[in-house]
């Protein structure tokens, strides 16, 4: 281990790693972090959350490789600190460690995810060689449990008003910033300061979205950077429907209450289709969402009530135009006068005459146009999006 030394500070890349029962994959992780070579020290902090499983032992069978020499070093050296106490999350860990980093530029990597070799002298160089860019982003690889590729993440140049938007032609490809591959200059706490500690989920996207929206300067580069792990069990498998309160606060903070009720709609019917809309388990979603809002003014609250209840009636419409597809013309009817019975005017919307031109076509033929439809959709994605993708394979 070597000491950073204030003259270093400059070439020092500290790298924050929040762990918690992540044992089983926490070696890789810090292998992947103290194995990078080139012309730059490592500022290596890890932050246990307690951890009950062997991750104390990884933790301090690393440290003490530094410590006593034993570790080939391949870069000027480098500084491993850690601590395990109970913290109030992930973001409050990351946080805590932001605190501690001495590095000009500065990431965090989760315990379960790695770095490919060489990554960290390519976002020096760019750095260096950039001087006006205040994050860097690269592309990388997703992995399961095992480290078998599942597929690669290649990202696009920065789209402010996409990474706040949702929409059925891009909504998949809205978050596409890979934060394993993402680097930004210390100086960047200074502006925007760190992580939202209340978002549990989307701390990530909400962080590049504040950062262009306070005038930073987000660059893609084509390079793989990071590995990110998917397992069962882990938030980012958890549900399909478990970002969605962090997200809605999200187009909230950088929409507006008055923007909000497409986004209302589209969670309504996300977790209609998830858990069958079941009325009362959607009505205490709802509940939730509304209450993390409790706190803003009476004005901005009412705005939102009211468009979560339109938003709740339009995702009627759009469920029984699913139900429809599927063959359940009971439920679909169901769903269409539960539509009407909150808002009569509904029966003018362009999804309630889409839900009566089904009927009267028929489910055959309704059918055979959705998958026209989704075909379509699916040519302007690999168009606009996934070009890259087809390309590397």
């Amino acid at each position: 281990m070597t000491n950073l030394s204030l003259g270093s500070i400059n070439k020092t890349i500290s790298i924050v790693t929040p762990s918690y029962n992540q044992g089983k994959y926490l070696e890789e992780t810090i292998k992947s972090v103290i194995s990078q070579e080139g012309d730059f020290y490592i500022d290596y902090i890890i932050m246990d959350g307690g951890s009950t499983d062997d991750s104390v032992d990884i933790i301090k069978k690393y440290a003490d490789r530094l410590n006593e020499e034993k570790w080939e070093i391949n870069c000027l050296g480098i500084d491993l600190t850690w601590v395990s106490e109970k913290d109030a999350g992930q973001a409050d860990a990351i946080n805590k460690g932001f605190r501690k980093a001495r590095g000009e530029i500065v990431s965090w990597l989760n315990s379960d995810d790695m770095y490919f070799s060489g990554c960290f002298s390519i976002v020096l160089k760019h750095f260096m060689q950039h001087p006006d860019d205040d994050f860097v982003y690269g592309d990388g690889d997703v992995i399961d449990e095992s480290g078998t590729v599942q597929w690669e993440w290649l990202s696009r140049p920065y789209n402010l008003k996409l990474l706040k938007s949702y929409h059925f032609l891009w909504n998949d490809f809205s978050n596409y910033i890979m934060q394993q591959a993402t680097f930004w200059r210390r100086f960047v706490f200074d502006k925007i300061g760190l992580l939202d500690h209340t978002l549990h989920y989307a701390m990530d996207i909400e962080y590049w979205i504040r950062a262009g929206d306070n005038g930073l300067k987000l660059t893609h580069i084509p390079i793989k950077i990071g590995k990110f792990r998917m397992i069962s069990g882990t938030k980012s498998l958890s549900s399909a429907t478990a970002f969605w309160p962090d997200s809605l606060e999200i187009f909230r903070r950088y929409n507006g209450a008055k923007s909000m009720q497409p986004f209302l709609t589209y969670f309504y019917y996300n977790q209609g289709l998830n858990n069958a809309f079941k009325e009362n388990y959607i009505l205490r979603k709802n509940g939730l969402v509304l209450k993390r809002w409790q706190e803003l003014s009476q004005r901005e609250r009412k705005v939102l009530e009211t468009k979560s209840e339109k938003a709740f009636c339009v995702a009627y419409l759009k469920l029984a135009n699913e139900f429809f597809l599927r063959g359940e013309s009971k439920k679909a009817c169901l769903q269409s006068k539960s539509a009407i019975r909150c808002n009569w005017l509904l029966i003018m919307h362009p999804l309630h005459i889409v839900f009566l031109l089904k009927f009267l076509v028929g489910r055959n033929v309704s059918v055979a146009l959705s998958k026209l439809k989704f075909n379509l959709i699916q040519k302007y994605r690999k168009i606009k999006y996934l070009h890259r993708y087809s390309f590397n394979r």
